[in-house]
């Protein structure tokens, strides 16, 4: 008889240590869950910033390449007409620099390809993000079902909205929100 008391008292120190740890878990799950969203968002605020500026760029690119080329037609044609040497000189400086912006104009549209990668890049931090948040709710799940004696079509309830909401391809914070207020949390 003794020996299962000492079991006994085992568990419930074992059970206590638990709930310990679950509500040292609860503080960092709910201040990630409101970090999360908000930082997806400056994510997304930034590529649409990135990718707005390098429409702009590029179009604005695109213009100084044409200009480029209808000044180079125009100084060889300029050249053809055999001017007096100071202008011929003077032409062919400009041709010479014209060439150079071309050349430049070629760089520029190579960084800009970099540009894009950075936006991709910045695309899949988001899904890592989103599959952070999809982790947290499984916790918090978890945690829910854990601290609560439910009834089993309970527990299929709030698997299933959890997986219901998981199954979007983005989390929306206002549905998390709702979902942790019906857990309690």
């Amino acid at each position: 008889m003794k020996e299962l008391e000492g079991i006994i008292k085992e568990l419930i120190t074992n059970v206590k240590e638990l709930e310990s740890v679950i509500e040292g878990i609860k503080k960092p799950v709910s201040e990630s869950s409101q970090l999360l969203p908000e930082t997806a968002k400056n994510i997304e605020d930034v590529m649409v910033f990135l990718e707005q500026t390098s429409h702009t760029i590029m179009n604005l690119l695109e213009k100084i390449n044409k200009n480029s080329d209808a000044i180079g037609k125009d100084v060889e044609f300029l050249l053809s007409l055999n001017p007096i040497p100071k202008v011929r000189e003077r032409l062919e400086s400009i041709k010479e620099k014209n060439d150079d912006n071309i050349n430049t104009l070629l760089e520029l549209y190579t960084h800009m390809s970099f540009h894009d990668l950075a936006g991709q890049q910045l695309k899949t931090v988001l899904q890592v993000l989103e599959k952070i948040k999809s982790t947290l709710l499984d916790i918090i799940v978890s945690q829910v079902i854990a601290g609560k004696e439910l009834k089993e079509e309970e527990v299929s309830g709030i698997k299933g909205k959890v997986s219901e909401l998981l199954s979007q391809d983005r989390i929306d914070q206002d549905d998390v929100d709702k979902l942790l207020e019906e857990f309690g949390l």
